[in-house]
Protein backbone atom coordinates (compact mmCIF):
# COMPACT_ATOMS: atom_id res chain seq x y z
CA UNK A 1 0.00 0.00 0.00
CA UNK A 2 0.96 3.53 -0.91
CA UNK A 3 2.90 5.67 2.21
CA UNK A 4 2.39 9.06 3.52
CA UNK A 5 4.92 11.25 1.77
CA UNK A 6 6.82 13.74 4.10
CA UNK A 7 7.98 16.52 1.46
CA UNK A 8 11.59 18.01 2.08
CA UNK A 9 11.38 21.98 2.61
CA UNK A 10 15.06 22.37 3.64
CA UNK A 11 15.88 26.04 2.35
CA UNK A 12 12.53 26.44 0.63
CA UNK A 13 11.09 28.02 4.00
CA UNK A 14 12.43 32.22 4.37
CA UNK A 15 13.02 32.51 7.56
CA UNK A 16 14.25 35.55 9.96
CA UNK A 17 13.16 37.38 13.47
CA UNK A 18 9.64 37.41 12.48
CA UNK A 19 8.84 33.43 11.77
CA UNK A 20 8.47 31.84 8.58
CA UNK A 21 7.45 31.97 4.73
CA UNK A 22 6.76 28.72 2.51
CA UNK A 23 5.16 28.41 -0.76
CA UNK A 24 4.23 24.94 -0.67
CA UNK A 25 3.00 24.62 -4.38
CA UNK A 26 6.31 24.39 -5.93
CA UNK A 27 7.38 21.94 -3.13
CA UNK A 28 4.22 19.59 -4.08
CA UNK A 29 4.87 19.64 -8.14
CA UNK A 30 1.35 21.75 -8.43
CA UNK A 31 2.63 25.12 -9.24
CA UNK A 32 1.35 26.91 -12.51
CA UNK A 33 -1.74 24.14 -12.15
CA UNK A 34 -4.97 25.08 -11.37
CA UNK A 35 -6.24 24.00 -7.43
CA UNK A 36 -8.95 22.56 -6.95
CA UNK A 37 -9.54 23.04 -3.64
CA UNK A 38 -7.19 24.83 -0.42
CA UNK A 39 -8.46 25.67 2.80
CA UNK A 40 -7.03 26.50 6.09
CA UNK A 41 -8.56 24.32 9.09
CA UNK A 42 -7.53 24.89 12.67
CA UNK A 43 -7.50 21.92 15.18
CA UNK A 44 -7.52 22.68 19.20
CA UNK A 45 -5.69 20.79 21.60
CA UNK A 46 -6.68 16.90 21.52
CA UNK A 47 -8.45 17.89 18.35
CA UNK A 48 -8.62 14.89 15.97
CA UNK A 49 -9.03 15.88 12.02
CA UNK A 50 -9.80 13.25 9.48
CA UNK A 51 -10.67 9.89 10.09
CA UNK A 52 -11.18 9.61 6.01
CA UNK A 53 -9.85 8.69 2.61
CA UNK A 54 -10.13 10.34 -0.60
CA UNK A 55 -10.39 7.76 -3.71
CA UNK A 56 -9.72 10.08 -6.43
CA UNK A 57 -6.63 12.11 -5.54
CA UNK A 58 -3.72 12.79 -3.15
CA UNK A 59 -4.35 15.31 -0.46
CA UNK A 60 -1.58 17.53 0.53
CA UNK A 61 -1.26 18.60 4.15
CA UNK A 62 1.30 21.93 5.99
CA UNK A 63 1.30 21.81 9.37
CA UNK A 64 1.71 24.62 11.04
CA UNK A 65 2.48 24.18 14.48
CA UNK A 66 2.74 21.15 16.75
CA UNK A 67 3.39 19.08 17.83
CA UNK A 68 0.61 16.56 16.10
CA UNK A 69 0.96 12.95 14.49
CA UNK A 70 -0.68 11.95 10.73
CA UNK A 71 -1.55 8.23 11.32
CA UNK A 72 -2.63 6.08 8.47
CA UNK A 73 -3.12 3.09 11.41
CA UNK A 74 -0.13 1.55 10.20
CA UNK A 75 2.15 4.29 10.28
CA UNK A 76 2.34 7.69 12.85
CA UNK A 77 4.32 10.01 11.78
CA UNK A 78 5.20 12.95 14.26
CA UNK A 79 4.94 16.58 13.40
CA UNK A 80 7.34 18.67 15.45
CA UNK A 81 5.82 22.15 15.04
CA UNK A 82 8.89 23.63 15.67
CA UNK A 83 9.09 24.24 11.70
CA UNK A 84 6.32 23.90 8.80
CA UNK A 85 6.15 20.30 7.81
CA UNK A 86 4.63 19.17 4.54
CA UNK A 87 3.09 16.25 3.74
CA UNK A 88 1.72 14.09 0.73
CA UNK A 89 -1.39 11.66 1.39
CA UNK A 90 -1.51 9.35 -1.15
CA UNK A 91 -5.25 8.57 -3.24
CA UNK A 92 -7.20 5.70 -1.27
CA UNK A 93 -4.76 6.34 1.99
CA UNK A 94 -7.15 6.30 5.31
CA UNK A 95 -5.49 8.64 7.61
CA UNK A 96 -6.14 11.15 10.78
CA UNK A 97 -4.40 14.19 12.26
CA UNK A 98 -4.33 14.23 16.29
CA UNK A 99 -2.89 17.40 17.81
CA UNK A 100 -0.79 16.31 20.29
CA UNK A 101 -0.35 20.27 21.68
CA UNK A 102 -1.29 22.54 24.75
CA UNK A 103 -2.25 25.04 21.95
CA UNK A 104 -4.42 25.83 18.69
CA UNK A 105 -2.43 24.18 15.52
CA UNK A 106 -3.43 25.11 11.98
CA UNK A 107 -3.29 22.99 8.85
CA UNK A 108 -2.94 24.34 5.20
CA UNK A 109 -4.59 21.44 2.72
CA UNK A 110 -5.14 21.65 -0.72
CA UNK A 111 -5.45 19.07 -3.89
CA UNK A 112 -5.98 19.38 -7.52
CA UNK A 113 -9.71 18.36 -7.58
CA UNK A 114 -12.68 20.44 -7.19
CA UNK A 115 -14.64 18.00 -5.01
CA UNK A 116 -12.79 14.82 -3.49
CA UNK A 117 -15.13 11.84 -2.73
CA UNK A 118 -14.01 11.70 0.98
CA UNK A 119 -14.83 8.21 2.88
CA UNK A 120 -14.78 7.72 6.15
CA UNK A 121 -12.61 5.52 7.91
CA UNK A 122 -11.67 5.19 11.53
CA UNK A 123 -8.07 5.24 11.66
CA UNK A 124 -8.09 7.15 15.36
Amino acid sequence: MAKIRRVAIGDRAWTDARGWVLNPLPLAGLEGRPLGNLHVASMQPGAVRGNHAHAGAAEWILFCGGPASLTTGTEEILVGGGEPELFEIPAGLPHAILNRSEREIFLVVFYEEKELETTPAKVL
